[in-house]
């Protein structure tokens, strides 16, 4: 049933990241198109396989020979979660784009939460209200990062990980995020967020992946998330500051110079 805040006039691109989900990959689509049918006057899926070991990108390309709403990029090589998005941004045409990642842990009644919101604002972004099906290591490094980000940039998010949807012509106009971990997501809020851009929060339930498992909270992704963050921290906040000092500075030097 389609909802009666729906706007028909609201397309959407849909990137789906793939990375070795050769066997959740198509489940994962059927929920997609199941939501997104008949809520939106036109969508598009578009599924970034970024460098799979396994045989994701074969199955990508099988599924979208059968639907003329799908199309698949592959990436060369494993390129990590933010450039992967970026690269599926770039070849977003409808007026929202949207991540969802092609492991099926995003049931059907959430999915639909999250299309209900879009077109209500520039930024829609989910956080997960059943954290306790992640692991305890999982759920310490989330919260670790969330109240972390929350500190530096003086705000009350209640996650920064979640697969969020914004308007593609803001989406298109940030920095590439080249994040191989899972620390991608925040600079662009961040950004958009610092130019006064709307945003709303909804909450979603997760489910237990069919295959395969994460490994979002290893060292290695630990490590990239706080350089990733002190880089932010710097560009955000502090380099403004810089940059300022540095023209102060010039423009006193000229003057002195023409006295």
């Amino acid at each position: 049933m389609v909802p009666s805040n729906h706007r028909s006039n609201t397309s959407v691109s849909v990137v789906v990241l793939a990375f070795n989900e050769a066997q959740n990959l198509p489940n994962a689509l059927d929920s997609i198109k199941r939501v997104l049918e008949g809520r939106f006057s036109e969508y598009e899926v578009i599924i970034v396989n970024d460098g799979s070991r396994d045989n994701t990108g074969e199955v990508a390309e099988g599924l979208a020979r059968q639907d003329s709403h799908l199309k698949v990029v592959h990436n060369p090589h494993n390129m990590g979660c933010g450039f992967t998005f970026m690269r599926g941004v770039r070849a977003a045409g409808c007026q929202y784009v949207w991540l969802i990642p092609g492991d099926g842990e995003i049931p059907d009644d959430s999915i639909a939460a999250i299309a209900d919101r879009i077109g209500t604002s520039d930024m829609v972004i989910p956080y997960v209200t059943n954290f306790s099906i992640r692991p305890l290591s999982r759920r310490i490094v989330s919260w670790g990062y969330t109240a972390l980000l929350n500190i530096l940039f003086w705000k009350r998010l209640h996650y920064y990980n979640g697969p969020c949807a914004f308007r593609t012509d803001l989406a298109k106009s940030v920095p590439t995020v080249n994040s191989r971990g899972f620390a991608f997501m925040a600079p662009i809020l961040l950004r958009l967020m610092k130019r006064g851009h709307s945003y709303v929060e909804v909450g979603i339930l997760l489910q237990n992946r069919r295959y395969g498992r994460p490994t979002i909270s290893s060292l290695w992704n630990i490590f990239s998330a706080l350089r990733t963050i002190a880089r932010l921290f710097w560009d955000i906040n502090l380099g403004k500051y810089f940059r300022k000092t540095q023209e102060t500075i010039s423009v006193t030097r000229k003057e002195t110079r023409e006295c």
